[in-house]
């Protein structure tokens, strides 16, 4: 189970690193971009911020058993999975079925707006959609794997005695 964390960490990891210079690049050739559309991409920062410390986390967890807390990662992976699946809905919502070839005949707080080269802008935001959408059902997984662990560990929601203790 531990190299299935493993690859499961590496591959977070790896989304992670693509998304960071993809969203990142946006915000860096930020020239005059909406306010709506800032907020989006700012997000999407935070969301990625709060990623890599859940994935790092999980990562040093898969490695180092003794510092593996699975209520811990239960609250981390939950998080990072609702906050991933909101980025992409909003990212995918802000940007729209665009055709970046042609960023022409959009309002004038579209997404894609806002640097010297709008179609580079808009090629970037459509991968790091895509990219959130990869990282959440990673994330996904990884919260699935917290949920098993947890409740091998004898977590439960259930309070009371179990069946071996009850008398009859």
């Amino acid at each position: 189970m531990e190299t299935i964390h493993l690859l499961l960490r590496s591959l977070q990891l790896l989304f992670l690193i693509i998304l960071t210079a993809l969203i990142g690049n946006v915000i860096a050739l930020d020239l005059a971009a909406s306010s709506t559309a800032r907020a989006a991409i700012n997000f999407s920062m935070f969301v990625i911020v709060l990623s890599w410390i859940a994935a790092l986390f999980g990562l040093a967890a898969a490695v180092f058993q003794r510092i593996a807390i699975p209520l811990v990662m239960l609250a981390l992976d939950a998080l990072a999975t609702l906050f991933t699946v909101i980025a992409g809905i909003v990212l995918a919502a802000k940007l729209g079925v665009a055709n970046c070839g042609n960023t022409g005949g959009h309002a004038g707080n579209w997404i894609g707006y806002g640097s010297a080269d709008d179609e580079k802008r808009c090629r970037e935001i459509q991968a790091g959609t895509a990219f959130m959408w990869f990282l959440f059902a990673a994330f996904a997984a990884a919260l699935v794997m917290a949920v098993m662990s947890w409740r091998r560990t004898g977590g439960s929601v259930r309070s009371g005695p179990t069946m071996s203790q009850v008398g009859v």
